[in-house]
């Protein structure tokens, strides 16, 4: 599947930086912990990345740990606070729930790419890697960057 992007070369580029600063942080283990995430090392990225936690993956209701302000902008499509349609919630996490599947069982970086609908009921295309922390063999959380297109409805 084709995937429409901001840019190429800015998905690329955020998929090829975060698996740098992946591989830089893990010294020789099977993945970095989440303490290791330090948002400063990634201020221009990080607006493009967000956090979930595996525990209660797949549970109802599972949500982001932390959504970057770029990634909830697409979702929020612009509406704010004093509309109306206004619904003050990121997205699910559940669309994640087969991709985390995948980087817990391995445990290791994983590219994805998809599409949900924001709440205008645009299409919000997306590419975004997926990196898995925890101790050990034990993935705990998955951090992971963002870029996606937003379609006209």
């Amino acid at each position: 599947m084709n995937v429409l992007l901001e840019s190429p070369a800015m998905e690329r580029r955020i998929t090829l930086r975060l698996l740098a600063y992946w591989e830089k942080l893990r010294r020789g283990r099977t993945m970095p912990a989440e303490d290791d995430i330090n948002p400063d090392d990634l201020k221009d990225l990080w607006a493009n990345c967000f956090l979930v936690h595996t525990a209660d993956l797949g549970k109802p209701g599972y949500n982001y740990t932390y959504l970057g302000d770029a990634i909830a902008a697409a979702w929020h499509a612009g509406l704010h606070a004093d509309d109306v349609e206004f619904v003050p919630v990121s997205p699910h996490a559940a669309h994640l729930t087969s991709a985390c599947a995948q980087v817990i069982a391995i445990p290791k970086p994983l590219v994805d790419e998809g599409e949900f609908r924001n709440l205008h009921n645009q299409i919000v295309r997306y590419r975004q890697c997926l990196l898995p922390l925890g101790e050990g063999d034990k993935v705990q959380a998955i951090f992971g960057g963002m870029r996606f297109k937003v379609l006209p409805a």
